[in-house]
């Protein structure tokens, strides 16, 4: 086997342009399979990560696309039973092991403005920067933790007090290295007070708070959204039941009338993020499994040529008393070899792509392990199958009639 090894390795070195071209294309495919395996192992890692700080038990209440907005009077008579400890859910519709008083789990927050430029001194942010108007609750429901400064207190948002936090990246254009607090910004026409800094988050789904203003909730804002978080102990599906009854009774709908509301659950946000990763495997593979029979076509082709330029050459061999297995074997070790090479670059070229992903979501590198081996599989599959028809021919030839042609 040394030997037959030994010798399909001489070979491909000799058949060296060849070979690149069958490698190439066999990397093409292992690595727009692994490639893209690795980004949605990635992104997955990225959304279970934020999910899991946010946790299982929290709901947005918002209005429909036609529907009138949620005002902010509505979405304070709303949230009035989690600041007064009346439970969310009935007794009478609870089991005593739900009966749970939401203290402060419920936030009220608007966009007040699509985007904004931020200004401080002579720097500048692009007009990119979202501004949302929240109550103090908003860090805690959403899971937010501050870099530095503190968040909003119960005064500042109670007097509308002209105060910010910052995201990271509005900070970082604005302050360079400093945190900004107790520093002076503008926003819009209004100026604010700088007295906390976010935790860097990354980007999500399009939504970049680090990109982002916050200030207390006003009478200004124009349309409200409500961000529930519910504790252990309590049913998330009764929570959001009830939730939804109550919501329907705070925007008075008649009777028997469907909401004009949706809430939307972070548990949702997750099985559509899985339905997602199952979809873009799919492509992947697909993607994969179409290049590589491009590539089985080319390196059974190659081999073919192979073959026959190499008459002379297995003639002499089977003179000197080569066994036509010993044959066979060398021309499918050649073609194993070809794939390898072409599934080693491919692999590192996919894991490539899946850094630069990573790196661009602020994301931790993940491997797909079992991807990589399917692609190394699936490659040996590729070549055996690619190399086998060309491998029986050289080993059929008679060595009589191949040393004629010397």
């Amino acid at each position: 086997m040394r030997d037959v090894f030994r010798f399909a390795l001489d070979a491909v070195l000799a058949n060296r342009r060849r070979a690149r071209l069958t490698v190439a294309i066999i990397a093409v495919g292992v690595a727009s399979l692994v490639g893209i395996q690795t980004a949605v192992a990635v992104l997955a890692d990225r959304v279970v990560g934020s999910f899991g700080k946010l946790g299982a038990g929290l709901f947005t209440i918002q209005p429909k696309e036609d529907a009138p907005p949620i005002t902010l009077r509505q979405a304070q008579d709303f949230t009035a039973p989690f600041r007064s400890d009346i439970p969310l859910l009935s007794q009478k519709n609870a089991r005593s092991t739900e009966y749970h008083p939401l203290h402060s789990a419920s936030s009220v927050w608007s966009l007040r403005n699509k985007r904004a430029q931020v200004r401080s001194g002579g720097a500048a942010t692009d007009p990119v920067v979202r501004v949302i108007s929240c109550d103090a609750q908003y860090l805690a429901c959403q899971g937010l933790e501050l870099a530095a400064g503190r968040n909003f207190s119960s005064r500042e948002i109670e007097e509308r007090q002209p105060v910010a936090l910052l995201g990271d990246n509005v900070r970082k254009k604005l302050f360079g290295d400093g945190d900004g607090v107790g520093e002076m910004v503008s926003c819009g026409s209004g100026r604010y007070r700088v007295v906390g800094v976010l935790d860097r988050q990354g980007a999500l789904f399009g939504t970049n708070l680090d990109s982002a203003v916050l200030i207390p909730l006003d009478g200004a804002v124009s349309g409200c959204c409500i961000t529930v978080r519910v504790p252990a102990g309590i049913s998330q599906v009764a929570a959001v039941t009830e939730a939804g009854r109550q919501m329907a009774a705070v925007r008075r709908l008649p009777p028997g009338a469907g909401p004009d509301f949706d809430i939307v659950q972070a548990d949702g946000a997750q099985e559509m993020v899985a339905s997602l990763r199952s979809k873009l495997s799919m492509i992947a593979l697909a993607i994969g499994l179409i290049t590589m029979l491009g590539a089985s076509v080319g390196l059974m082709n190659s081999m073919l040529v192979s073959v026959k330029e190499r008459t002379k050459e297995i003639g002499t061999r089977r003179a000197l008393g080569a066994k036509a297995r010993a044959v066979e074997m060398q021309f499918l070790m050649e073609s194993v070899l070809i794939g390898q090479a072409g599934n080693g670059f491919g692999v590192l070229l996919g894991l490539s792509l899946g850094a630069l992903v990573a790196r661009g979501l602020d994301g931790r590198f993940v491997v797909p392990w079992a991807w990589l081996l399917a692609a190394t599989v699936l490659s040996v599959a590729v070549s055996l199958a690619s190399g086998l028809l060309p491998a029986r021919r050289a080993a059929a030839l008679d060595p009589v009639e191949a040393l004629r042609s010397l």
